[in-house]
């Protein structure tokens, strides 16, 4: 029996074949376990990257848009009526009426108002002139610069803009009556109109508001500019 064992065991018998390289399905396997530990410290590095982003990056905080402009408050209205009544009387001394904000021209609305001044002076001549004031944010609708300039300018009449202190601007233009059926003969001088746009983006607009009225009050330059550049004609937003 021993020497039958024997004799078994120094038989080569070939084992047979697997139908598979065991060498490459270990390699196959490392590779496997390679590509699984890249993704996932890819995985984490994203994440944490993310993460650094949310939480170090400066946000952008949303900007909700500005409300439109209020009207003027009563409180307001009655400062600039009685400002405009104190500047007809310093400029027209003797004054047989004046009356203020009583038109039906006179406009209030969202950031702006106007007031009208109808008055008779000393001799009796009647003067009428509007004076609108525009906060800083309302619709930027006054009298256009350039279209404020170029009707003047075509009939001859002077059109200046004249800088004033703390970066404002006055624009100051010859007014006129025109000859009927026309718009470029120039019949009667009706003294001067004006737009005050200041650096922060309000407005005062005075206007001749009696021009068919040929015996009328005119203001001069000067009256003008010291009417529509008075501190006084200004709203808080």
């Amino acid at each position: 029996m021993h020497e039958l064992e024997t004799r078994l065991r120094e038989v080569d018998v070939p084992e047979p074949p697997l139908g598979f390289d065991p060498d490459e399905v270990a390699d196959r396997a490392a590779r496997h376990v390679r590509r699984r530990r890249a993704a996932t410290t890819g995985t984490f590095a994203v994440a944490a990257a993310v993460a650094a982003v949310a939480v170090f990056a400066p946000g952008t905080p949303a900007v909700p848009p500005a409300a439109p402009p209020s009207p003027p408050s009563l409180a307001d209205q009655a400062r600039i009526r009685q400002a405009l009544t104190d500047a007809v009387t310093e400029l027209f001394p003797g004054l047989r009426s004046l009356t203020v904000g009583a038109s039906s021209a006179d406009a209030i609305g969202p950031g702006k108002m106007a007031v009208t001044a109808t008055f008779a002076d000393a001799s009796g001549r009647p003067g009428d002139f509007q004076l609108t004031v525009y906060g800083r944010h309302a619709p930027d609708d006054h009298l256009p610069w350039i279209r404020s300039c170029s009707e003047p300018a075509s009939i001859g009449l002077r059109c200046d803009r004249i800088p004033q202190p703390g970066g404002a601007e006055l624009l100051v233009s010859e007014a006129a009556s025109v000859g009927e059926g026309t718009s470029t003969t120039l019949t009667t001088l009706r003294g001067f109109d004006g737009v005050l746009r200041r650096a922060d983006g309000s407005a005062v607009v005075l206007v001749d508001a009696a021009r068919d009225a040929a015996d009328s009050v005119q203001l001069s330059e000067e009256q003008l500019t010291k009417v529509i550049t008075d501190p006084a004609f200004v709203l808080p937003w």
